[in-house]
């Protein structure tokens, strides 16, 4: 082998390492690089939401769900319709409406309420004309053109438990059935161990508190907390979970009936053939002893005798009228009817208004009339109608008179989600050298605004008789000038 082979040989060896050397840089970078794309992946994966309901993992629309900083916002509807609820758009109470300001979900045993820019939502079960309201951390929003309502809110329509577990970027929900599932191995005398069309839905709704109504051998019920300690002892011949109010209302062997807090002390001594609380903020109950009503407040002290025959509105009359509290108007009057007169008492028990009325209220229609909606209050005025005798009037919720009894009939009509109250009226008119009745129609906000606000001083001649002036009137969202205004002061 000569020089010169050698000198090859080297070349070739060197040129080998620089390749190795080369190809293994390469490899270290493609390494680097893998490494980085997988820890790339596992983050993008885990910044990305989860959702898991009843310990299994869920998939679910991309607008399923909306994050404010570190609050979760969930889409009512949606989100509803993914856990078997039904969904639909308006307020229940006016349920012929498709406003999308307002949304209900229903299931087969209760239906909750939402309304956009509120922090206040309400239930009610299935075959109960009760209503209860709840308070949410945050108003309901508008994300798109539709209602989003925070995980609390959404817990409380679904009777379901959400937790949002941020550092792993996951929505835990448990439904009240996977609940209600948790508590029948651990308490084999619970109610809800029962047949279904024997459970008490209030009481299975309970259990998300951690509250367990249990039975006796003896057919009696108590109430247990999650960790099987006595609250309520097993002694009362039924027991009923309140949830607006977070109470039991028991009933005694003898059929008594009075409240118990969750936390097991009366609150009303079982006195009543019939309890229920009409008022959270002010804690006062609707109470009836032998078909006689009253109001008492949580320490039991009367704030209205029992001796009236009704107390409080029949709400589904005025279902388009947005009635918060069909027991307490405005938050300052009781609406109580004793020998068919009505009379109206503030929250201290005060008569309100000497005068009695055969009607509280203007009744147009059917409960579903949806062309001329009955009207009970007028929200802007806080004015409340009242009638004799087939007429009409308006009066505050302190008593005061706005517009005499002499009214044919006062109605809303909503539009685009806003009521327009009006007022009809029969006054004497010449037509033809004769002098006929004739029934105006005449814009309620206009009327407030001419001869209410301004306190303007308008010539009276009597309480049907009306001065020759022209106005001009919106009625069934049509413009139209009617001749002789309104004189009702």
């Amino acid at each position: 082998m000569n020089l010169l082979d050698n000198e090859e040989i080297e070349k070739r060896s060197k040129k080998s390492k620089v390749l190795m050397i080369t190809i293994t840089i390469i490899i270290v970078i493609l390494l680097v690089l893998c490494g980085l794309l997988l820890y790339r992946i596992i983050n993008v994966q885990k910044d990305l939401l989860k959702l898991n309901i009843d310990n299994k993992s869920v998939n679910f629309s991309s607008d399923m769900f909306d994050i404010d900083g570190s609050q979760l916002y969930i889409n009512i509807k949606k989100f509803a319709t993914l856990m078997g609820y039904e969904a639909y758009n308006g307020d229940y109470k006016t349920r012929y409406s498709e406003n999308t300001t307002n949304c209900y979900i229903s299931s087969e045993d209760e239906i909750a309420s939402y309304s956009l820019n509120s922090s206040t939502m309400y239930k009610k079960v299935v075959n109960n004309d009760d209503y209860e309201y709840f308070d949410i951390s945050t108003p309901v929003k508008l994300v798109n053109g539709e209602l989003y309502v925070t995980s609390d809110g959404m817990a409380i329509g679904l009777n379901c438990a959400i937790k949002f577990d941020i550092s792993s970027n996951t929505i835990y929900v448990l439904s009240l059935d996977n609940i209600t599932n948790q508590y029948i191995s651990k308490f084999p005398n619970s109610v809800v161990n029962e047949e279904k069309k024997d459970i008490d839905f209030n009481n299975k709704k309970a259990l998300r508190y951690g509250l367990v109504v249990v039975k006796s051998a003896d057919e009696h019920y108590g109430v247990y907390n999650g960790n099987g300690e006595e609250i309520i002892g097993t002694k009362y011949a039924s027991i009923t979970f309140k949830e607006g109010s977070n109470e039991f209302t028991v009933t005694t062997d003898e059929g008594k009936m009075g409240i118990l807090s969750t936390d097991g002390n009366t609150k009303i001594e079982p006195n009543y053939t019939e309890i229920k609380q009409i008022s959270k903020d002010l804690n006062y109950y609707l109470v009836n002893n032998s078909n006689k009503y009253g109001v008492i407040n949580q320490n039991g002290n009367i704030v209205i005798y029992l001796e009236y025959d009704q107390i409080g509105i029949d709400e589904e009359q005025f279902n388009a009228n947005r009635i918060d509290n069909p027991y307490i108007l405005f938050d300052n009057c009781i609406p109580v009817m004793r020998n068919k007169k009505w009379s109206l008492f503030d929250i201290n028990g005060k008569k309100i208004i000497n005068e009695e009325f055969d009607e509280i209220g203007c009744v147009n229609g059917s409960k579903t009339d949806k062309i001329n909606n009955n009207v009970l209050i007028i929200p802007k005025y806080e004015g409340i109608v009242v009638g004799n005798k087939e007429k009409y009037g308006i009066i505050s919720s302190k008593g005061e008179q706005y517009v005499k009894i002499v009214l044919d009939s006062v109605y809303s009509i909503t539009t685009s989600g806003e009521d327009n109250y009006y007022i009809t009226f029969t006054m004497p008119v010449e037509e033809n050298g004769k002098k006929v009745e004739k029934q105006e129609t005449y814009n309620l906000d206009q009327y407030f605004e001419e001869h209410v606000i301004e306190k303007e001083e308008v010539p009276q001649i009597n309480q049907n008789v009306l001065d020759a002036n022209t106005v001009k009137q919106e009625s069934n969202n049509n413009e139209q000038v009617i001749e002789n205004k309104t004189n009702i002061t």
